[in-house]
């Protein structure tokens, strides 16, 4: 790790070599952060020839290194300077420009041959300006006391320079503990990254000054030393530092425990279970508050189901302890956003780079935009979007779904990443019955369930009631309605299945008198609360859904292919609550139920759900119901209906829905969409009249001040000059 690196380090300043010093390590870190640009950005010039030069000496010289006489003080002078560069790094002065090769870096291009598959030959690796940026972005993370995350496309030798990584260490530090880590162990045995590590430390120990034993050497465990004999005595010597290879197929926590300098997770796009092992190895890379070892992840997309806990180290860094970068390739759009690194298919991508290394972002991205054309036309949909993930252009191909979605997924993805930026802030409560049979309310700090589908074994499958809006005060009947998809028994380890409620608000055209304006705007409808879990005992769960229920004063439907909850709700004589079913009128839409006798609830039979219900809930969260227009009248934003729909678990579901998957919270969510869609049809919008004039104005001589009178169109022609600018339907939406 870093041991005074910001203290003289090696400087090429427009040809004379010097020493450059630091005050500190934040100072670095500044230093750094100024010369860390973008690929296609660095301006890499003729001095790129000299960031590389040791290597291209190494081949002039007929693959030697150092021409002067073995232990003269050429060569004593030369092996020195040139690890002092492995240690701290280089920066490179050259006509203005600046740019620093951190070490890990420098090492690889000159001393760590890779096997180049477009020369069919090992060589060592060109200067590319994605692969400095890549080793910048993890030097500022280690800088700033973060971890690093890497999102990438295929093919840049990631793990080749992530095993160089190593190596720098292990050659030249004391003591340092370094652990590489997979879900699958071919991908870090003899057939993955660990046959790198045997040929870097073959070509070391026969073409440099850097002779370095290992003992053990054996594969998935390294430690630098050898053991030798003084004064009769055997003693290891050398800098001890190791290297351990494990893999998570049995325990996503197997082999994590002690101290750690680098974690370096592989193939970290194929690992499900990397999240687990990200928080129980933290701690060994902790003192305190501070931080003493680094977690690097870095991988391309796999499997969807394997690749969330990467997902989300790339969009929601910071509460990772990643270190962010501000980037515009979240999505298509160009939007700017945070993230952990991410390395699109534009940068470094042959033959689009020029002689210095430089990416040529633009013609590359003309190429890929042909490319992508041309699969479009001769792939299967599925297989052209797996494609396509494995050279994404921003964030959003690599982890859009390979397989047609019912779901708008473009704006399920844009709603998710909103919700966990904190665009809907919410509450958790419970709620309970007093003696006298009114509801307290009480704030929580549970959480509610947040993973789906929920393991089998859960003990805790409660959960907690999320509330995004609190009921109105008094609420009037049809003002909110819920929708329940119930359970039909308690305690259970053998059901994934959760009871799920949604509790809906209906839009309200609200008429706001202030004292100088009459104010008329709409608040939208949106989903207000929310609950998913289920209780041991069945009867706090039905409990439960009754006390949310009332609390809304809502108008509820239920699915009656389970009855107890509706024989509950009639023994507590609460059935006012239950819709009927000749009320439900997508019943008789779909031409559904006809044999179902039970006076409440609907059966969920037949193709009902997939044909029927499910095209109201994917209408409902596409429809537009706002825009963002500019002065001249062009459009610059629309707004969709998914935003009235804050939770996250349900989207969670929508990204992973097929036809088979169990989905408690989209069957109740789409039923209550189809029932109020054609209930809004069927009735007029509520009204709410809001008076915020001070009771002593309204007998005052400043009632004149008021700019709109209660008689203003009586005898007049239609006319809203008085009232003020018309607001956005959905102005409240939280």
């Amino acid at each position: 790790m870093i041991d005074e690196i910001y203290l003289e380090i090696p400087t090429y300043n427009n040809g004379e070599w010097e020493l450059t010093n630091f005050e500190s390590r934040e100072k670095l870190s500044d230093f750094v952060k100024a010369t860390f640009k973008e690929p296609g950005k660095y301006e890499l010039d003729e001095a790129s020839k000299l960031f590389n030069e040791q290597a291209r000496l190494f081949r002039t010289n007929g693959d030697v290194y150092c021409m002067a006489p073995f232990r003269s003080r050429d060569f004593i002078k030369y092996w020195d300077s040139e690890k002092a560069k492995c240690k701290k790094g280089v920066i490179f002065k050259n006509n203005g420009k600046v740019w620093y090769l951190p070490r890990d870096y420098y090492m690889w291009i000159n001393f760590l041959p890779i096997y180049d598959k477009m020369k069919k030959k090992f060589d060592f690796p060109l200067v590319w300006d994605v692969q400095l940026h890549m080793s910048l972005y993890e030097f500022l993370a280690e800088l700033n006391f973060k971890h690093a995350s890497i999102l990438k496309k295929r093919q840049i030798a990631s793990s080749y320079y992530h095993m160089g990584k190593f190596i720098n260490q292990i050659w030249f530090e004391e003591g340092p503990i370094l652990k590489l880590g997979a879900s699958l162990k071919d991908y870090i045995n003899l057939n993955g990254s660990w046959k790198f590590l045997d040929e870097y430390r073959a070509f070391l120990n026969s073409s440099t000054a850097w002779y370095r034993p290992m003992n053990p050497g054996k594969v998935l465990t390294w430690q630098q030393k050898i053991e030798v004999t003084k004064s009769g005595r055997k003693k290891d010597v050398g800098l001890k530092g190791m290297i351990q290879g494990m893999s998570f197929e049995q325990s996503p926590t197997k082999g994590v425990g002690g101290p750690c300098t680098y974690f370096f997770y592989e193939e970290a796009g194929i690992a499900p279970t990397m999240s687990t092992t990200f928080e129980y190895i933290r701690p060994a890379m902790q003192a305190g508050e501070l931080t003493t070892g680094m977690f690097i992840a870095a991988g391309s997309v796999g499997d969807l189901k394997d690749c969330e806990p990467l997902k989300q180290m790339t969009l929601y860094p910071k509460e990772n302890s990643i270190y962010e970068v501000t980037t515009n390739l979240i999505d298509e759009t160009g939007i700017s956003g945070q993230s952990g690194l991410f390395i699109p298919e534009q940068w470094g991508m042959p033959p689009h780079i020029d002689n210095f290394g430089n990416s040529l972002v633009e013609q590359a991205l003309k190429a890929i935009d042909k490319m992508f054309e041309t699969w479009k036309k001769e792939l299967r949909p599925e297989l052209y979007q797996l494609r396509i993930s494995q050279h994404p252009r921003n964030i959003k191909e690599a982890f859009d779904y390979r397989v047609e979605s019912a779901f708008p997924q473009n704006l399920v993805s844009d709603q998710e990443r909103e919700i966990k930026e904190g665009a809907f802030p919410f509450e958790t409560v419970d709620i309970s019955e007093k003696p006298d049979g009114s509801l307290r309310i009480k704030r929580i700090s549970k959480a509610p369930i947040t993973e789906f589908p929920i393991k089998k074994n859960v003990e805790d499958k409660t959960g907690a009631i999320v509330i995004w809006e609190r009921p109105d005060e008094n609420p009037e009947f049809g003002m909110y309605y819920g929708s329940i998809d119930p359970v039909s028994e308690g305690k259970t380890t053998t059901s994934d299945s959760l009871c799920s409620i949604y509790i809906y608000k209906t839009a309200v055209n609200v008429t706001r008198h202030t004292e100088d304006r009459v104010e008329n705007f709409v608040e939208g409808d949106k989903i207000v609360a929310a609950w998913c879990g289920r209780f041991d005992d069945i009867n706090k769960t039905h409990e439960r859904l009754r006390l949310i229920i009332e609390w809304y004063n809502a108008w509820t439907l239920i699915e009656n292919n389970i009855s107890l909850f509706i024989m509950y709700m009639i023994k507590e004589r609460k059935q006012k609550y239950l819709v009927p079913k000749n009320q439900m009128l997508f019943l008789k839409e779909a031409q559904a139920n006809k044999t179902v006798y039970q006076e409440y609830g609907w059966k969920n039979t037949g193709t009902l759900f997939k044909s029927h219900l499910l095209s109201y809930l994917i209408e409902w969260l596409k429809e537009t119901i706002d825009e963002e227009i500019d002065d001249d009248g062009t459009i610059v934003k629309k707004h969709y209906g998914i935003r009235r729909l804050p939770d996250l678990m349900a989207l969670k579901e929508m990204q992973a829905y097929q036809p088979g998957v169990n989905v408690d919270r989209i069957v109740s969510l789409a039923a209550l969409i189809a029932f109020v869609k054609i209930q809004d049809s069927n009735r007029l919008t509520k009204i709410r009249i809001e008076n915020e004039i001070p009771e002593n104005l309204e007998n005052s001589q400043n009632l004149y001040k008021l700019k709109s009178s209660p008689f203003r169109n009586i005898g007049k022609k239609k006319n809203n000059s008085n009232f003020s600018k018309k607001r956005s339907p959905y102005k409240r939406l939280r």
